[in-house]
């Protein structure tokens, strides 16, 4: 776990070097930005719709990619996200993957690079929790959310908000469908 993570944290620093030349050649960051990439973290308190079952706290790191399309006027973003969670312990192998699309809308004088924002998307929950079967959920989430910038090439976001995913009995063995969880995200953006 450890050299994924530290792949993980090479790969996102690896990842940054671009943007922050890019940020250095400008002049007091007036350059446009056209795209954001991202890395989150995310923890929630997870409620699930099987009977009989508690809900509990879901940490979930860090492997949660998003690459936004910042607009050149107006309020409205699209981020695109993906996120990939992968398991062999005891002989068994599982694994997740989960693209989803959401719209940010900017509600602050700062647009797309400070401030307060609202969240809302969609996505599909990709999964094969035992080998054998697999299954497929839909995703509803949303949230509102603040960026706080660092230097002229990113900023800090955090989030606070809700997911709904719908039921699938392959999944739902493994805790990885039929929930509704709320909590939050903190991650980086890189701007482009």
């Amino acid at each position: 776990m450890r050299k994924l993570f530290g792949g993980l944290v090479l790969t996102a620093f690896a990842l940054s070097l671009p943007a922050t030349a890019i940020a250095q050649r400008r002049s007091g960051g007036t350059g446009t930005v056209t795209r954001e990439f991202g890395v989150d973290l995310n923890a929630a308190y997870v409620s699930p719709g099987t009977q009989g079952v508690d809900g509990g706290i879901a940490i979930i790191t860090p492997v949660d990619l998003r690459y936004g399309f910042v607009p050149r006027s107006g309020k409205t973003m699209w981020e695109p996200r993906l996120s990939f969670n992968f398991s062999t312990v005891g002989g068994t192998t599982s694994y997740v993957l989960t693209p989803a699309v959401n719209l940010l809308y900017a509600n602050s004088p700062g647009g797309h690079r400070r401030g307060m924002y609202f969240s809302g998307g969609a996505g599909l929950v990709l999964g094969d929790p035992s080998g054998n079967a697999s299954g497929t959920a839909v995703k509803l989430e949303g949230g509102v959310g603040w960026r706080k910038p660092y230097g002229t090439g990113g900023a800090w976001r955090y989030e606070l908000g809700f997911q709904w995913v719908s039921k699938n009995d392959q999944l739902a063995v493994a805790g990885l469908a039929d929930y509704i969880a709320i909590g939050g995200r903190v991650g980086i953006s890189l701007w482009h």
